[in-house]
């Protein structure tokens, strides 16, 4: 497929933080005073504005096959209407033409009823294109169902329009009639311990709190009982106690037009998944996509996320230009990741100068080739130009061209760390 367009293509992060964004409620009202959580006080200050973090999302724009441009939304989760009236206007941003959904959690897509701003009225457009899973869309269902069907709406019936769009693992689809090719791939993103099929009807007219042998009601006794609630659609469910072998959870992630590999919430990358990540971009020069965005939790390692060890890792395979880390919680602060990306890109660092929590997460780190990678921040615009270098907002280009010399300064300094340092003490 031929380049979209010669217009440069941005790719702004609407937010950059976990499920609960940053910073957390129990830090900043916290009594304690012996270990205050720097990254959550930081954001009550000016300079720690880059540690405040909504739900993971970004928004792209890039060109059409005709010229038009075309604005396409990546995740719209608890956070996306505050996310959108902040930096919308700020980047000229105001129709949406297609959202990605990577996954049916609610830091995803707990947003969807926010569309309506776009869509109620006409005000800002007649509908929204939304592309998901199966799986998504049967969460969506469960959770949003006057979204899917407006038979299930109430009050004053105002819910948005959205047209919904079932995409298929590895299956390339193209956003409305723009020639933008997007192909969606399924990685792990931790596990589920229950599905549907673990989830069964049963007929109870009411579900009331047992008595004890006085005929009072027994709190302890009620919290056994079978608990059964209404669903929209008239019928009552429980799950079964009996536990299935935990499955994968899948996320998506997506390759956009060559241009961009996104893969947000992320535990494991399958190995079927490589070769399509890996396959080079058509009628290019160069066989490395310029952009990735690669989810990154913590330092320590997490069921459901990467640590930085298994971010880094993986961003060294693909291989990209730039990659962009996302999805942080609140275990170290943006500027100690700055310090932690800046070493694996080649700079020095005397230990003496690092941080705890900086020489920790250095020591998880295995030694490779320099690559550039930095954190990203709610609000950093990325621009991908039409001869497929990449800038920002803000980072320098610092870390291209590095000699062999800065390589071998780097792997000494991660082997001195791991000497010097345990990684969790």
């Amino acid at each position: 497929m031929p380049p979209i367009s010669p217009a440069p293509v941005e790719f702004i992060f609407l937010g950059t933080g976990t499920s609960g964004s940053l910073p957390y409620i129990d830090c900043i009202t916290s009594p304690r005073k012996d270990e205050p959580c720097r990254t959550c006080l930081s954001t009550l200050k000016r300079d720690g504005r880059r540690n405040i973090r909504r739900n993971t999302s970004g928004v792209l724009k890039m060109s059409a096959q005709d010229g038009r441009e075309v604005t396409i939304v990546i995740d719209v989760g608890k956070t996306f209407q505050a996310a959108s009236l902040e930096w919308f206007p700020k980047f000229g941003l105001r129709r949406i033409d297609a959202v990605l959904l990577t996954h049916g959690h609610a830091d995803a897509m707990n947003g969807l009823d926010d569309l309506r701003a776009w869509t109620l009225y006409g005000l800002i457009q007649a509908h929204v294109d939304i592309y998901l899973s199966q799986e998504t869309f049967e969460a969506v269902q469960r959770c949003f169902p006057y979204l899917v069907s407006h038979q299930f709406a109430s009050g004053g019936g105002d819910v948005p329009a959205l047209n919904w769009h079932i995409i298929n693992d590895k299956v390339p689809f193209e956003i409305s009639d723009t020639g933008i090719q997007v192909i969606p791939f399924a990685v792990h993103h931790g596990f589920k311990h229950a599905s549907a099929a673990f989830v069964t009807q049963v007929q109870l007219s009411t579900v009331s709190t047992p008595s004890d042998a006085h005929g009072e009601n027994n709190p302890d006794s009620a919290s056994s009982a079978l608990s059964a609630q209404l669903s929209p659609y008239g019928s009552k469910y429980s799950l079964e106690k009996s536990e299935p072998d935990p499955q994968p959870f899948h996320s998506f992630g997506f390759k956009i037009a060559d241009h961009l590999i996104y893969i947000s919430d992320v535990s494991h990358v399958p190995d079927e998944v490589w070769p399509l990540i890996m396959q080079p971009p058509k009628n290019s020069s160069t066989p490395i996509v310029p952009v990735c965005v690669l989810d990154c939790l913590q330092i320590k390692p997490h069921n459901s996320h990467m640590s930085i060890a298994q971010s880094l890792a993986t961003a060294r395979r693909i291989g990209a230009q730039r990659t962009y880390l996302t999805g942080f919680c609140h275990e170290a602060t943006h500027e100690e990741f700055v310090t932690v990306t800046s070493v694996v890109g080649g700079a020095v660092q005397r230990p003496s100068s690092l941080s705890k929590k900086e020489a920790r997460a250095l020591a998880t780190i295995e030694p490779g080739n320099p690559i550039w990678v930095r954190p990203a921040h709610d609000g950093l615009k990325v621009v991908i130009n039409p001869d497929r270098t990449v800038n920002d907002e803000t980072y320098s280009d610092g870390a291209r061209g590095l000699k062999s010399l800065i390589a071998c300064a780097y792997s000494r300094l991660c082997i001195y760390i791991k000497r010097k340092y345990s990684v969790f003490h």
